[in-house]
């Protein structure tokens, strides 16, 4: 009886003070995009769509810098204000438009202001300025024909 008062306790115990969040797992599709054919009567031909049939839309591009935003201010705790590579692990389909709304997500969610920086600082430092308006984040991706998440 003892012992299952305790466990109980124990249990009890991690629950109402377990409330912190410590990893989380995002899944999102690619924004807005342009058709991937043309319907015979559509009296838009291909060059309306500047970047090619299925490619991200001004506005689809502009809605991942803004998801990047909200996850920074939603997971601002989870999350340090500069990118650390054992912090996040990001992966996409591999099409231009997923890789696309996968950079521009952490373009949003890794902000960094103007450019006003000299190669000298790439030299010297090894290190990526935090003035810059991106910084590298890898994306990781596998062939189409392996992809069973697609």
């Amino acid at each position: 009886m003892f012992f299952s008062v305790l466990v109980l306790l124990i249990l009890f115990s991690k629950s109402n003070f377990a409330r912190e969040l410590i990893a989380t797992h995002i899944l999102f599709r690619h924004g807005e995009r342009g058709p991937t054919m043309l319907y015979p009567s559509d009296s838009n031909d291909i060059s309306f769509w500047s970047n090619g049939l299925g490619s991200l839309t001004i506005r689809g591009k502009f809605q991942h810098i803004l998801l990047g935003q909200y996850f920074r201010e939603r997971y601002s705790t989870l999350l340090n204000s500069t990118y650390v590579a054992s912090e996040i692990f990001v992966r996409s389909s591999d099409y231009d438009r997923t890789l696309m709304s996968a950079y521009l997500t952490l373009l949003g969610l890794y902000p960094s202001s103007k450019i006003n920086i000299s190669i000298d600082h790439f030299i010297t430092t090894n290190t990526w300025p935090e003035n810059l308006p991106w910084q590298p984040i890898p994306v990781h991706t596998i062939p189409k024909s392996m992809d069973h998440v697609d």
